[in-house]
């Protein structure tokens, strides 16, 4: 009989892409597989108990992959697990010398400006749309009762706000120690 166990919300605590791969390769070491990376893996990823095994795995942001970009990493012994939204996920069995993914630094310094670009997008937006809520409570919605549901999205949006603000903040300290 298999062993499984869920982890919630794997994306969101391990935003730091090296901070992510060290994670699957820590439970990799520790027997545990991904069952299958997908779509809603950023709230729920299954894994299943097996052998413990040395991966190195890869998190790699792809908003459009070019023609080509999954046969170029399965061509160099890259096996694809799985893919969240934009998310690439890729595994690579290895012993002596753990290998890497993106072979020059400006390649490296790509994939590090895509995950920035990202997380600005969406805080922007965020923040925008939070903006708005704030602004229709204080114009509108306080003097026709309809001030809580508008309240609880306003929070909600800066919350998230300032969650996106502190993940910009671990990104671009990593990248500035060189640990991403």
């Amino acid at each position: 009989m298999s062993e499984n166990r869920v982890e919630l919300l794997s994306a969101f605590r391990y935003v730091v892409p090296a901070q992510y791969e060290q994670w699957f390769e820590g439970l990799a070491a520790k027997g545990w597989h991904p069952i299958k990376v997908g779509q809603w893996s950023s709230i729920a990823m299954r894994f299943v108990k097996g052998t413990p095994e040395r991966y190195r795995y890869v998190v790699d942001l792809q908003a459009v992959p070019q023609k080509g970009y999954k046969q170029i990493y399965e061509e160099f012994g890259w096996e694809y697990v799985g893919c969240m939204s934009n998310l690439f996920v890729w595994r690579k069995p290895y012993e002596d010398e753990r290998p890497e993914s993106f072979c020059d630094a400006e390649n490296l310094r790509a994939r590090n400006q895509r995950f920035v670009w990202a997380i600005s997008f969406s805080l922007i937006v965020v923040a925008i749309v939070a903006t708005l809520l704030t602004g229709w409570i204080v114009s509108h919605a306080w003097d026709k009762g309809q001030s809580i549901s508008y309240a609880v999205g306003a929070a909600l949006g800066w919350g998230v706000s300032f969650y996106l603000g502190s993940v910009m903040r671990k990104i671009k300290r990593s990248v500035r120690n060189g640990t991403m």
